[in-house]
Order: C-alpha cells, then sequence, then structure tokens
C-alpha cells in the first residue's frame, strides 16, 4: 500500500500541470510543486483547508460536491494566475470521496496545443513513410508473430496483409512461401541481420534486413524488418536510414517508460537526505555492482533498502537471500553460509545442504549485522568475495556463485578493525561502495510521512478507524527516536491494536517525559540564585519564557504565535530545554 501511495505521488509530482487532491471534509490532501507555485506558496498545504488557500476554487470544489458534478472545467484568476482548473470528483459506490483539481496557466495550454498539433503532424508523417514506402515493413514481436505489415510487405511474397497479420513468420517458410525467415534468425542470435532470401512462390530474390528492438533487461520486444526487392537497393537507402531511427525512438521510448517503474514498497523519502541516499542506491542497482556496504543505527531501516536495491536491479526476478550474522552460532552460520556434505559434522544431514550463497546465485544475497561475523568465517567470505566461488564443509570441489553481495552493520567497522575484531582486508572488500543511512532525528520531514503510512497499514490491516491527535503529531516531530524506523512502527502498531480512543495520544514514552512536568528542587532554585555567566542567564530566561507559554498555549504553533517567533524554533528550543507541551 505504501508502495503504491509514495509511487502515485512521484507520478503526480512529475506532471507538467498543478495538482490538488481536496477531500469530502474541504482539506487538502495533496499539492504537487507546480501547484504550489501556480498558488504562490511554498509550504506544505496537505491538511490545510481549501477556502484558506484560495476561496474562488474552493467554491468551485464545493460546488461540484453539492451538485455532485464529476467533471467541470473553468478559467479564472487564482493567486494572480490566469488558469484553466479541471476539476473531477472521487466516486466510490456512488459516494463522493474526494476531487481532484488540475491547475494549468493558459499560455501553457496554447503551448501545449501547438506541440500536440506538432505532434501529430509527426505521427501523420510517420504514417506515410510507413504506408508510401517502396519497400515491405514487417513489425513482430519476440515470438516471431507479424503485428504489422505495411502494403508494400504482402505483395513482395505474393500475399495479403491477411494472411501475415497475426501469423508467425514460420509458417511462411513451412508452407514453402520463402525459403528462410530472417526474424527467425534474429530471435536466435538477437543481433541484427541483413541477407537475401528466395521466394519460392514468385520466384525472385528480396533483400532482407531485420533489427531487433530491446528491453531494458536485454530480452527482445520487437523485430522491424525492411524487405524490398534488389532491384530497388538504390532507391531504398534512405528510406531504410529513416526505419533504422524509428526502431531507435521506439527503443528509447520503451526505456523512458520502464524508468517511470520505481517500486519502492515501504522507502519514504520525503527529506533531502534519503533522497539522496534513494539516488545513489538506484545508480548502484542500475549499474549491477555488488559489495555495497550499508551503516546506520539499529532499525533506520538498512534491510529495507537492500531489497530497494535488489528490486530495481537486474536480478530483481531472481533470489533475495537475507541472512542476521549475529543470530547464529559460528559453526552453524559458515554452513548456513556456504553449505555442507553428508557426513561433514555430526547431525549433517544425510544428503547434505547448500548454503545461502549458492542459493543466491544470479540474485542478490544480504548479510545483515556482519559487524558480528565471527573472525574465523570472514576469511572465508574474503575468499569467496575475492574467486566468486564457494566450497561447502566437508567438500573438495569450488562451486562458482554469481551473486550481488550487500552487507549491513550498526557497527563502526573502522573500530572493530582497530581492535581486532574485524579483517582489514574484508572491510575494504566490502566498503567499496559505502551508504550511510541517516537517523530518523536527523530527517524530521520524514517522520510524519512514516507515522502516517504506518497508522493507514495497521489500521487497514486490524480493521481499526484511528487517527494521531494534533499534539501527537507535533510529539513526533521532537522526539529523538532512539530506536528509529523500527520504534516509531511498533508504537504505532501497538496504539492501533490497544488504545480503546480512535484518536491517538500519549505515544511517545513516559520516559521521555521532560523535566518541565517534574517538581524543581530547593537546590535547584538556590542554585539560580547565584550569579550566572551571560548564556546560562540567557538560556534561563528562555526557558521561563518558554514555560510562561505553556501555560496557556496548547500547540507549538499556538506558542509561536505568542512568543513571535516561527514554529520550527519552537520546537527546536523545546527540544534543548527539554520541554514537551502539556497534556490538555
Amino acid at each position: 500500500m505504501g508502495s503504491s501511495i509514495s509511487s502515485t505521488n512521484q507520478i503526480l509530482e512529475a506532471m507538467a500541470l498543478g495538482v490538488i487532491t481536496v477531500q469530502p471534509d474541504g482539506n487538502i490532501g495533496f499539492a504537487n510543486s507546480l501547484a504550489k507555485k501556480m498558488l504562490n506558496t511554498t509550504v506544505d498545504l496537505v491538511g490545510t483547508p481549501l477556502s484558506i488557500v484560495d476561496r474562488k476554487l474552493n467554491d468551485l470544489v464545493s460546488q461540484g460536491f453539492i451538485q455532485n458534478t464529476p467533471f467541470q472545467i473553468h478559467h479564472l484568476l487564482v493567486a494572480k494566475n490566469k488558469l484553466e482548473v479541471s476539476i473531477s470528483l472521487l466516486i466510490e459506490n456512488d459516494k463522493t470521496t474526494g476531487a481532484i483539481c488540475n491547475l494549468r496557466e493558459l499560455s501553457t495550454i496554447e503551448q501545449s496545443a501547438r506541440m500536440l498539433a506538432s505532434f501529430k503532424n509527426l505521427s501523420e508523417q510517420f504514417e506515410t513513410v510507413f504506408n508510401s514506402s517502396t519497400c515491405g515493413i514487417y513489425i513482430l514481436d519476440n515470438q516471431g508473430v507479424v503485428i504489422r505489415v505495411n502494403p508494400v510487405a504482402p505483395g513482395l511474397i505474393g500475399l495479403k496483409a491477411k494472411d501475415l497479420v497475426g501469423k508467425k513468420i514460420k509458417s511462411l517458410v513451412d508452407h514453402k512461401i520463402i525459403d528462410e525467415a530472417t526474424t527467425l534468425e534474429i530471435l536466435k542470435s538477437k543481433k541484427a541481420i541483413t541477407k537475401n532470401l528466395y521466394v519460392i512462390k514468385n520466384r525472385k530474390y528480396i533483400l532482407s534486413s531485420g533489427t531487433p528492438i530491446f528491453d531494458d533487461s536485454g530480452n527482445i520486444k520487437f523485430v522491424v524488418v525492411i524487405e524490398y526487392d534488389m532491384t530497388l537497393v538504390a532507391d531504398l537507402k534512405d528510406q531504410l536510414k529513416e526505419a533504422r531511427k524509428v526502431a531507435e525512438t521506439i527503443k528509447h521510448e520503451l526505456s523512458e517508460l520502464n524508468l517511470l517503474e520505481l517500486k519502492n514498497d515501504e522507502v519514504i523519502a520525503k527529506s533531502e537526505e534519503m533522497h539522496q541516499v534513494l539516488k545513489i542506491l538506484l545508480r548502484l542497482a542500475s549499474l549491477d555492482v555488488s559489495n555495497i556496504l550499508i551503516t546506520g543505527e539499529s532499525g533506520c531501516g538498512k534491510g529495507l533498502l537492500a531489497k530497494f536495491i535488489h528490486k530495481n536491479s537486474k536480478r530483481k526476478n531472481s533470489s533475495f537471500i537475507q541472512i542476521n550474522c549475529a543470530a547464529l552460532p559460528e559453526m552453524l552460520l559458515e554452513a548456513e553460509l556456504f553449505g555442507y556434505e553428508k557426513g561433514a559434522f555430526t547431525g549433517a544431514s544425510s544428503h547434505g545442504k547448500a548454503g545461502l550463497f549458492e542459493l543466491a546465485d544470479k540474485g542478490t544475497i544480504f548479510l545483515d549485522e556482519i559487524g558480528d561475523m565471527p573472525v574465523s568465517i570472514q576469511a572465508k567470505l574474503l575468499k569467496c568475495l575475492d574467486e566468486k566461488e564457494i566450497r561447502r564443509l566437508g567438500g573438495t570441489q569450488s562451486i562458482p556463485v554469481n551473486c550481488t553481495v550487500i552487507a549491513a552493520t550498526n557497527q563502526e567497522l573502522e573500530e572493530r578493525v582497530d581492535s581486532k575484531k574485524f579483517r582489514q582486508d574484508l572491510y575494504f572488500r566490502l566498503n567499496t561502495f559505502p551508504i550511510r543511512v541517516p537517523p530518523l532525528r536527523k530527517r524530521p520531514e520524514d517522520t510524519l510521512e512514516l507515522a502516517n503510512y504506518y497508522l493507514k497499514k495497521y489500521n487497514l490491516e486490524y480493521q481499526q478507524k484511528k487517527r494521531f491527535s494534533e499534539r501527537t503529531l507535533e510529539l513526533f516531530q521532537s522526539y529523538d527516536f532512539p530506536g528509529n524506523i523500527r520504534e516509531l512502527k511498533n508504537i504505532i502498531k501497538n496504539a492501533v491494536v490497544i488504545a480503546e480512543k480512535d484518536v491517538l495520544e500519549n505515544l511517545v514514552p513516559k520516559k521521555q517525559i521532560k523535566l518541565n512536568q517534574t517538581p524543581v528542587s530547593p537546590n535547584a532554585i538556590k542554585e539560580r540564585s547565584h550569579p550566572a555567566g551571560l548564556t546560562k542567564e540567557m538560556d534561563h530566561f528562555e526557558k521561563e519564557k518558554l514555560k510562561e507559554a505553556l501555560e496557556t498555549c496548547v500547540t507549538t504553533r499556538e506558542i509561536a504565535e505568542y512568543l513571535e517567533i516561527s514554529q520550527s524554533s519552537v520546537v527546536r528550543k523545546l527540544k534543548k530545554h527539554a520541554l514537551l507541551v502539556p497534556d490538555r
């Protein structure tokens, strides 16, 4: 579900028009960057009433809700911009669940109309070339089935178009219409081929030139074949060149479409730090590199990122094997990684067992908690990485393995190397492509995004309708989450299952309740009576002003207005002085 939502938002963000989704209560559910630009704002609009953002636009949406108008288009002045606004209602089971507003500048619409006309003209030109060409043109799929032919192609071999389209090209050979088919050789060799063919039916030779079109996985997607009478070679050179350009264009378009298919499951990246991490990981995945080391605190999502690499690599259709190196004793860990032959040790299977490296062949193996791997096994792992082969316990034969190796740890491996608990040569081998995952406290932009994602996930899983209070969301932003995403996930799961009320409160652990909620000791009062340095005095004054605001204000937004500073400054200062917004 998280993957679907995240992917949808990415697509909407990339669209060349402003997009705003509106919930039935009139609040904004999503607004892409272009929409915010058209509305002359840079703030996050999610959860903001549309009426506050633009009254005219809100009136149109409200009118649509009331009149149940599925689709409407208006030209109006929004935030001093002349826009075309199209409003579509979202309807499920005859119930209106929201609306989508598409915003486009009128100047952009005029430009788009010109581009559309140009594209239409280009398409017409292609169809003209395809249908008026004096050579025969075939487009076939990867099974050798004819998808399309131009008018000339059937005539060259004495048939009609209906006799070709939808039929396998091999049938022409089987029925002795031609002596051989270029396409069959192309599908077998995966190379472009040009050769002379003899048409048995009308006893003439034709020159057949075929080109395979590949997808990103290196598999043939289409085959384009150009055929012409040998007497027309000189006249058809230019047309053959044009056909090859068309084939390259098709290949490029297929590649661009594939780049849009980013499936990131539960990987949520709102912050710039995580955007950079994912950008690097996608690069590594596309190049099919190995020896990737992911470091970061426990619970920050290292395992999820390892799966992200695998699912976006050329190995995505092969196995993803994961093992926790800290969870197994030394002997068992070695047997699991490299396998064993029958009788290798007491209790070994009589048939032997393949190791995880063997099972991960052509795929990906993820070595979690690599820092806890026993030193004795590290040497064997290094040999495996260097030679790309393993030897089972009790075995004598080397078994080649071809897999992407991803390791992860929450420890500082350099310190482990210094203390002789981790091999230096293995560290350098694994650290070819190091990735540092920032902890959740370093990317507060992701906190609320993750919180809302897991709330929706567990609401759906346990058939609940829980929601966060405003204070809970504020506490999430000020809380450090020492357990990172794992802690956030567990807190929300526990609340959804256990909490009796639909509004979730007091989710931050009690151990994090700060000093403002405890009595001040006499010694502390005595200490304050003594002169202090300027910095201490200023800090004391700042803390007292915050406490004063906390007496009357409910939210950090209200505190910001009371103290005439920004909300982000309030959150930072509350955290600095170990203060929390009290329960109301």
